[in-house]
Parts: C-alpha cells; sequence; structure tokens
C-alpha cells in the first residue's frame, strides 16, 4: 500500500478551502452575462430546440432520447424552467464549476492526499474544454472519478452491491459523453491489469458496461453516417509529435491571452517536479499508485488519439487537464522552507482566478460591445444568420464569437444557419437533412459570405469592426437595426 501523505487537513478545512476557491471561481462567471465559452449557446438552444420537438412531434425535430451525451441537458432543462432564460449561461458554468472542484477535492480528501495539492489542481477548472463550451464532455469529468473510486477498490469477494453502483456510474458516463463511456470501458482493463484483478472480477465488472455498449453499438452507425452524409469531415487527423508537445498549454488551459496561463503551467510542472525531486529515494512509499495509473493512462490517450476525429476537435487534448489533475494528487505536496506549500497554492489559485476576473470583464464589456442590445432587436422566432467576421479576440484565445449567434435561438426561437441539431450527436437532431442553400460553414468563415444568402434569412446578426459594418450598411440587401458596437443587427429587406 503505499504510504499517505501526514493527516495535515481536517475534512472542515477541506470543505472551506473548496467553498473558498468555488467562490473565486464564481466572480469572472458572474461579471460575464455571456461567457467565453464557445459551445456554449449552442447547448442552452438545444434546450429551445428540446421543447419545439415535444410541442410538435412530427415537426422538423426529433429527441433522441437513448443517444449519449445528454446527461448535462438534463440540468440545462432544469435551470431553463426554474431561472431566467438570461441567466442559464452561467448557471451551467457555475454548474461544471460546482462539479469539478466536488469531484477533485472529494477525490483528495478520499484518497488521503495533501489539500495543497487538489488547490493547485483546481486551478485546471478552467481549462481549453471549459473555453470551448464542451459541456457534454465537462459533465464526464466527475462521473469518472465516481468511476475510478469504485474501480479501485478491492473487495475480499464479490459485491452485487458494487456491481450496482458500477452499473449506475457506467450510465452517467454514457450520459455524459460517448468518449468518457470509452475511457471507462479502458479503464477498467487497465485498472484491472494493474491491480492484478481475478480474471472472474475483472469480467464481472466489464459487465457492467453491456447496456450502454449495446446501445453505443447502435447508436455509433447512425452518427458516423449522419455526420457523413451532412458534409463532416470524419476522417482521423493527427498533428506532428513536435506540434502536439508544443500545445500542451493550450490544451491544459487555453483560455487567456498574455502570460497569466503560462505562468500557472510552469507553476503546476515546477510543482511536480520539486515533489518529485524532494521525494525521490521514497517515492514509490509517498505517491498513490492508482492515481498515478490514471494520470498515465489519460496521457497515453493525449499522446496516441488524433487531434480529431469525427468533426470532433481536441479528440486528444481535452484528456490533458484530467491528467494533469490525477497527476498531482498522486505525488505528495513540496515542501518550500519560506512559505507553507498550502498558502502558496491558495495564493496562486487566488492570483489566477483574480486575473481570469479581469480578463473576462475585459473581454465582455469590450469585445460584446453591442451584442445584448442587437440581442433585444430580434423580433419572435427570426431565421437568424450569425456572421464573425473578426473571428479572433485580443483577451481570449481561439474562437470564443463562433457560436454567440445562438443566443437569438435562445431568447426568440426561431431558426439559425447553423445549429447542432445537424451534429447528431446531441439531444435534438433534424429530422432530415437539412435543405441548406446558402453557404456552408459561415459560423467558422463568416467572411465567405455571399449576397445570395441574405434571402434565406430575416436578420443577419453579424461581429465586425467599422470597416466591416460600413461594407454591410451598403448592401442594399441588408437594412440596418442597431448601429453601435462591435455586433450588430440587420434586417434582411425582401
Amino acid at each position: 500500500m503505499p504510504e499517505k501523505t501526514p493527516p495535515v487537513s481536517g475534512g472542515k478545512e477541506r470543505v472551506l478551502v473548496a467553498a473558498g476557491l468555488f467562490v473565486l471561481c464564481l466572480v469572472p462567471i458572474l461579471l460575464a452575462p455571456f461567457p467565453p465559452a464557445a459551445d456554449l449557446p449552442q447547448h442552452i438552444a438545444q434546450v429551445r430546440l428540446f421543447k419545439t420537438a415535444l410541442a410538435a412531434p412530427g415537426g422538423p425535430y426529433v429527441i433522441q432520447w437513448l443517444g449519449p451525451n445528454n446527461l448535462i441537458y438534463a440540468f440545462l432543462l432544469a435551470f431553463w424552467e426554474i431561472l431566467p432564460i438570461g441567466v442559464v449561461a452561467r448557471a451551467a458554468l457555475i454548474l461544471i464549476v460546482f462539479l469539478w472542484l466536488a469531484a477533485i477535492h472529494g477525490l483528495g480528501a478520499g484518497r488521503g492526499r495533501s489539500l495543497a495539492a487538489a488547490v493547485v489542481a483546481s486551478l485546471l477548472v478552467f481549462n481549453q474544454s471549459f473555453y470551448w463550451g464542451f459541456l457534454n464532455f465537462l459533465v464526464g469529468f466527475p462521473a469518472f472519478v465516481l468511476w475510478f473510486a469504485l474501480t479501485t477498490k478491492e473487495p475480499r469477494r464479490t459485491s452485487w452491491k458494487l456491481w450496482a453502483a458500477l452499473a449506475g456510474t457506467s450510465l452517467l458516463l454514457y450520459g455524459s459523453h460517448a468518449l468518457w463511456f470509452a475511457a471507462g470501458g479502458m479503464w477498467l482493463v487497465v485498472i484491472g491489469l494493474a491491480n492484478r484483478a481475478p480474471v472472474k472480477t475483472l469480467l464481472l465488472r466489464l459487465s457492467t458496461l453491456l447496456p450502454c455498449g449495446i446501445i453505443a453499438l447502435l447508436w455509433y452507425p447512425r452518427l458516423a453516417a449522419a455526420r457523413a452524409t451532412s458534409g463532416f469531415d470524419t476522417a482521423a487527423h493527427w498533428s506532428p509529435l513536435f506540434d502536439r508537445l508544443a500545445s500542451f498549454l493550450d490544451a491544459a488551459f487555453g483560455g487567456l491571452r498574455g502570460p497569466v496561463e503560462a505562468a500557472a503551467f510552469v507553476f503546476i510542472l515546477l510543482w511536480a517536479a520539486i515533489s518529485i525531486w524532494q521525494n525521490r529515494d521514497r517515492l514509490g512509499r509517498v505517491m498513490d499508485r492508482n492515481l498515478l495509473t490514471a494520470a498515465v493512462f489519460f496521457l497515453a490517450i493525449v499522446a496516441i488519439a488524433p487531434d480529431k476525429y469525427m468533426n470532433t476537435i481536441f479528440f486528444s487534448a481535452r484528456w490533458f487537464p484530467a491528467a494533469l489533475i490525477f497527476l498531482l494528487l498522486a505525488l505528495p505536496a513540496p515542501s518550500f522552507r519560506r512559505l507553507p506549500a498550502k498558502a502558496l497554492a491558495l495564493t496562486a489559485a487566488l492570483a489566477f482566478f483574480a486575473a481570469t476576473a479581469v480578463a473576462w470583464r475585459a473581454y465582455e464589456a469590450g469585445e460584446l460591445s453591442g451584442f445584448a442590445a442587437s440581442l433585444e432587436r430580434l423580433p419572435e422566432s427570426p431565421r437568424l444568420m450569425g456572421l464573425d467576421l473578426i473571428k479572433e479576440s485580443e483577451i481570449i484565445k481561439d474562437r470564443p464569437f463562433l457560436q454567440l449567434f445562438a443566443y437569438g435561438q435562445v431568447f426568440k426561437g426561431g431558426e439559425l444557419n447553423f445549429s447542432f441539431a445537424e451534429h447528431y450527436s446531441g439531444l435534438v437532431a433534424y429530422r432530415a437533412k437539412r435543405d441548406v442553400r446558402w453557404t456552408i460553414g459561415l459560423e467558422w468563415a463568416g467572411s465567405a459570405v455571399k449576397r445570395s444568402d441574405f434571402a434565406f434569412f430575416d436578420f443577419v446578426l453579424a461581429n465586425g469592426d467599422e470597416k466591416d459594418h460600413k461594407t454591410l450598411s451598403s448592401f442594399v440587401e441588408l437594412a440596418p437595426v442597431t448601429s453601435s458596437g462591435r455586433w450588430r443587427l440587420y434586417r434582411v429587406r425582401k
């Protein structure tokens, strides 16, 4: 058995620290009514489409009741019913933060690991998948932590109570994301071999995957066929190894431009390196072998899996934060002469989340100017085209504006030039392939729009600079509805 770290933190202290970190994480979210999480509005729009599909069973939408990836929508539907629509986006991210912090600190407490290490691991809550708004994937991490806790138990005899718990948790993995369900199955084999589990025990535990596994086998061919016929890139793509190594910083965080995330990443690496060096003579006794096995397991996925597959971006990179979290918890906290490890970790967390709050506020105030006013001017049930002519933010990495136009459907309903209903991997999908006669992919490349595309819509919501808006205003097909800010609304003249 591994030698546990000294019990320097009681349960009450752990709860207070985790609660304090949760409050710190709330600040940036509360400061941004439209948080920089790219896919978030499309996920909330799925709730609107769900209610539409329920009201019109024979309509254009079909509910995929048995598909994976739907667990997050149970929460979103609840938020939709009890909260103002304008609050649902922030409530979704608050839920994700709460679940991740609960999983990290619960795992650390359950394994007797350092509270300081759990604090450092908490920095990884604001990761690349978080900024891309992969809500269904994000909700899978807490489910896997529960799966980890159950699969690392070693009962002296077969326990049907444990079998039932594993079967229930496998349903959570399947409901969160198909990738987490697949990872859970592979993990069962890995941890079984690592802990030399009897074949009978391993097979019995694998049997808990059968119900959802059969459904997944029936679901996946339909997904592949639907995406292929919809024109999505379903091939596997690998980047060169050096490029993959160079992207580790963005894989861990991937949100803020500037030095903040680089400093946090270096801090995490130094924390782990110092711990390994200080404990080099007794590392096998003080580290948690099961946690380390999980870290290596996720690192292997990062190294081997493709960068993109079945139109799923960051297919491999999205596992990197989980790998770092398990690694940090597996190692004992390093010791420092002038400052306790816990105090240093809390100072780093305070600085990181404060910098995040400042960045999110600047993003909301500057780069979303005119956005809320444009949404307010939309009528009910419009056919809305979204154009992002700026693409990249000066504050947030990657493409935070990518799906913002979907808030038009969230607040007012109607139809969009692109919807997640075309992905066939969420709660709601189109019953049949949509008749798209405008330029495909405008959400990614707004500059590719043709003037003939406007005829298929009632309004255009555009993100651009003054030159872009001057050009759009000159088109006879468009009549400006709003006239200030980076985001402006145009009515299509029929």
